[in-house]
C-alpha cells in the first residue's frame, strides 16, 4: 500500500472538533469483533476472514488515494463506501464511521470539501484497527479453541 510522507493539511484535531461524536468511538469494537468470531465457530477460518479483511482494507485504501489523486468521486465515494461497510462489519468502527463521512461528503460535494489530510487519518484509523485486531487475534489464538 502506498504511504504519503508530507502530514496534510487537516488535523484529527480539527475533525474531532467538528465530528465530537468520533474520539467516542473504539477503534475496534471487540463486541463486533468477538461476535464475528463467535458467529464464524472456527478459528482459523476466522483468522482467515480478518486476513481477507486487512488484505481488502489496503486494496481500498489504495484506490482512495488514488481517486483522490486523480479527483474521481465516483471511485472515491465507490471506494469509501466499501471501507465502511467492511470495516463495520470487522469492528473497525472509528475507520469506518470515517469512510462514511467521506462518502457522504464527496457525494453532496465533491472533493470541494475534502483534502489530502483525511486520507492520512484513514491511514492513521486503518492501522491503529490493524493492531488491535492483531492483539485480539493473537489472544484468541492464545485462547481454548471454540
Amino acid at each position: 500500500m502506498a504511504r504519503i510522507e508530507d502530514s496534510g493539511d487537516i488535523s484529527l484535531a480539527e475533525f474531532i472538533n467538528n465530528h465530537p461524536e468520533f474520539n467516542d468511538l473504539p477503534i475496534l469494537d471487540l463486541e463486533v469483533f468477538q461476535d464475528l468470531r463467535l458467529s464464524i465457530d472456527d478459528d482459523l477460518m476466522f483468522s482467515d476472514l480478518v486476513t481477507i479483511y486487512l488484505n481488502s482494507a489496503e486494496t481500498l485504501i489504495d484506490e482512495i488515494q488514488i481517486a483522490l489523486n486523480n479527483q474521481d468521486v465516483g471511485k472515491f465515494s465507490i471506494s469509501c463506501h466499501s471501507l465502511k461497510s467492511t470495516s463495520a462489519s470487522i469492528g473497525a468502527r472509528k475507520l469506518s464511521y470515517l469512510c462514511k463521512f467521506l462518502e457522504k461528503t464527496s457525494k453532496t460535494g465533491g472533493f470541494n470539501n475534502i483534502s489530502i489530510g483525511y486520507f492520512y487519518l484513514i491511514i492513521k484509523e486503518y492501522d491503529q484497527a490493524i493492531a488491535k485486531i492483531q492483539t485480539n487475534v493473537i489472544s484468541f489464538m492464545s485462547s481454548p479453541p471454540l
